[in-house]
């Protein structure tokens, strides 16, 4: 297949979703993990839409990987909502392409934003590539959710570990890496039961910094910072290397 965005290739490209049992947590809302599989669901769709989707990619050996991701939730859609996510790409800033996520209810009010930086990578090398070509043509919005770009998340100081758990074959997705969503199931799942309970995320930031593959050993740190807020990291205990920083406010369930 030729790498050629399409000529009616969507600006913003938006899709309706139907929050099923099975998207839902305890408290019947919708869960961080399910709606970032939304996002990357939708954010493949769009490139599928304009022409230049995982299949294609494949065939020029690169692949699009998240880098960081932040999160504000206004108000979770619950079990049987009916939410439309938009989403759209704001173009390169340096390597990284930067696309933004909008879920509304079916009154039309603002849920949830979000804001996302990827990087692609090459398959056989695993080496960054610059996407200024596959990008070129690529139907850009200019609106923007944020004033600021995801940051670069603080290193934790002193953290608590928990116990290391190797990677397992269902975390794993068809680029043969940790899927994006099962890096935040085990950040999210080391707060307890308990502590869920309680308390649902107002405010998400993630950092992916390095990939993590089958077999290897991951233990989740956590440390609370002075502002109330929570970093966390998921880092490999053999070579002491983190694979994602994540950074979250929590609030109380209403």
């Amino acid at each position: 297949m030729a790498f050629q965005i399409s000529p009616d290739a969507p600006r913003i490209y938006s899709e309706t979703f139907q929050i099923r049992s099975y998207h839902v947590d305890v408290h019947c809302k919708l869960t961080i993990p399910k709606l970032c599989s939304f996002f990357q669901e939708i954010a493949g769709n769009h490139t599928v839409a304009c022409g230049v989707g995982w299949d294609v990619l494949q065939d020029e050996n690169v692949f699009w990987v998240l880098s960081r991701l932040k999160i504000d939730v206004k108000k979770y859609p619950e079990w049987c909502d009916e939410i439309t996510i938009r989403t759209w790409s704001n173009g390169l800033n340096g390597i990284m392409a930067v696309r933004n996520f909008e879920v509304l209810s079916q009154s039309g009010e603002v849920l949830i934003t979000a804001i996302s930086m990827w990087l692609m990578v090459n398959t056989k090398t695993r080496r960054l590539v610059r996407a200024n070509e596959f990008m070129r043509d690529f139907p850009l919005n200019t609106d923007r959710l944020y004033e600021k770009n995801p940051d670069k998340i603080s290193a934790l100081e002193n953290p608590i570990t928990f116990d290391a758990v190797p990677v397992s074959f269902t975390e794993t997705d068809m680029n043969r890496h940790m899927n994006n969503v099962s890096y935040i199931e085990r950040i999210i799942n080391s707060y307890g039961y308990e502590f869920l309970l309680e308390y649902c995320i107002r405010h998400f930031e993630i950092n992916f910094l390095k990939e993590a593959v089958p077999g290897e050993k991951l233990a989740v740190q956590q440390q609370k910072t002075d502002s109330g807020k929570y970093l966390n990291s998921l880092v490999n205990i053999d070579g002491e290397t983190e694979m994602v920083r994540t950074l979250i406010k929590w609030g109380r369930i209403e």
